[in-house]
């Protein structure tokens, strides 16, 4: 929850520098006596250098590529009621409507710091370069102001989705350091379609965060349990935004092979306001994410998953407000009055704004002669009763969202073409408000899609 002007600046230092330092020196300290890669080969192999073991050779190259065309039956074409009409509402990708798109277009190069084993310390790093409406959304914060004030989809259709270094450490079980730009488990989803079932995103994706920036621990404590801990510069930041630190958890828990449960929960302070330019710190507003999951494989091609998300907010300490002249008229959110009633006395971490959602999902699919089909039914209700989190909903109404969606995949057989994917996707969205379109409470869309991996 953040407040800000129409106003930009830009921060002097640039975080992706430093990283792409520290890259470029673990690679020269590794391969300077290597000859360079001889090939690549198919979908996540790996570069093959001049010899056996060396750095080049555990370097990893794939990469997605994922189009589609949208068709939306709820008309949203701009008009001066509703200015933005002109694009599907509550999507973090596939903006556009009634028309094609590139989502994503991914290239990731990595290398696991445990290549040589988990009894040996190792050093390695992952880097994703994205383009497409799909990191609109979680494109981190880099200092520009306008990350927070202009609509997601005007945000740049490019960047880094990770960049980090990472180092094993031969204790126990081998603990891994990641130091940098980390993706953030989005509940059971993912942010690359590659390894989603569906071609778009639930609505509970309006709470989740994007990116941490900072420090992480990842160990495996038994075969089945790992955990991550961490400490970032504030949600989806590359540049730190204030001087608080936001905390990471996460754990993956696998008790029998069919049956897998996630646990994840981001604390920490989005406690700024931005007025005429300038950041006020504001030591009430506290951010709390969590969310937890449970996968359930049966019979030999059925899968069903269970997820439930929630996010909780503070509101807007009094005295940051009126010490530092803001006028409260004129915050601003999405184009909207910011409600009075989130400025409050209250030394309450999380009592202004809430959000909650859960989404069912069931995955079938079979193989035949002609190719791998697939059936996908995702089920999803979701809470905004601030109106503080979905794109779409105004602050200070309450919404709800209820989403439906069905997916139908198909993988032909041939060679050539083994390594795409086509789907087709009918989504229905109810609102207890006329959000979509030109003032609809449904919106129906139809989504064709070709998911290439490499």
């Amino acid at each position: 929850m953040k407040i800000m002007t129409n106003r930009t600046i830009n921060f002097k230092k640039n975080i992706y520098r430093l990283f792409s330092a520290l890259i470029v020196f673990v690679l020269v300290q590794f391969v300077s006596s290597s000859p360079p890669p001889a090939h690549a080969s198919g979908y996540g192999q790996n570069y093959t250098a001049g010899s056996k073991g060396s750095f080049l050779s555990k370097i990893k190259l794939f990469g997605t590529f994922a189009s589609s065309y949208t068709y939306n039956f709820a008309n949203p074409a701009a008009d001066a009621q509703f200015p933005n009409g002109n694009y599907n509402g509550n999507y973090i990708d596939n903006y556009k409507a009634n028309g094609f798109t590139v989502n994503e277009f991914d290239i990731t190069a990595s290398k696991d710091a445990f290549s040589n084993g988990r009894n040996n310390f190792g050093v390695g790093f992952k880097v994703s370069l994205d383009t497409g409406e799909n990191i609109q959304a979680v494109g981190p914060y880099t200092g520009n102001y306008s990350y927070y004030t202009e609509p997601v989809y005007n945000r740049p259709i490019y960047g880094f989705r990770q960049f980090y270094i990472s180092f094993g450490i031969p204790v126990g079980n081998g603990l891994k350091v990641y130091l940098g730009e980390k993706n953030y488990l989005i509940g059971f989803e993912s942010y690359n379609l590659s390894r989603v079932w569906t071609n778009t995103y639930s609505p509970i994706t309006a709470i989740e965060p994007g990116e941490l920036t900072g420090i992480f621990l990842k160990y495996p404590f038994t075969k089945g349990l790992d955990m991550v801990f961490g400490v970032a510069m504030t949600d989806n930041a590359l540049s730190p935004i204030n001087r608080y630190p936001t905390f990471e958890y996460i754990a993956s828990y696998k008790p029998v092979r069919f049956l897998k449960f996630h646990e994840g929960i981001v604390y920490g302070a989005e406690n700024f306001i931005i007025y005429n330019n300038n950041l006020h710190q504001d030591n009430l507003n506290r951010l709390f994410y969590n969310f937890i999951d449970a996968k359930y494989k049966f019979l030999k091609y059925w899968t069903a998953v269970l997820d439930y998300e929630v996010g909780l907010n503070g509101g807007i300490n009094k005295s940051i407000v009126y010490d530092s002249g803001i006028n409260p008229a004129l915050f601003n959110s999405s184009g909207n009055i910011y409600p009075s009633f989130l400025i409050s006395t209250s030394d309450s971490t999380f009592n202004k704004s809430r959000f909650s959602g859960i989404a069912f999902y069931l995955h079938h699919y079979y193989l035949l002669n002609a190719g791998r089909f697939s059936q996908t039914i995702r089920e999803t209700a979701v809470s905004d009763p601030n109106g503080m989190w979905e794109e779409e909903s105004v602050p200070g109404i309450a919404y709800h969202y209820f989403d439906s969606t069905f997916t139908v995949g198909y993988r032909p057989p041939s060679r050539i073409l083994k390594n795409v994917q086509f789907r087709l996707e009918f989504e229905n969205q109810i609102a207890n408000h006329k959000v979509y379109g030109n003032g609809r409470s449904v919106q129906n869309t139809i989504n064709a899609m070709a998911v290439y991996t490499f």
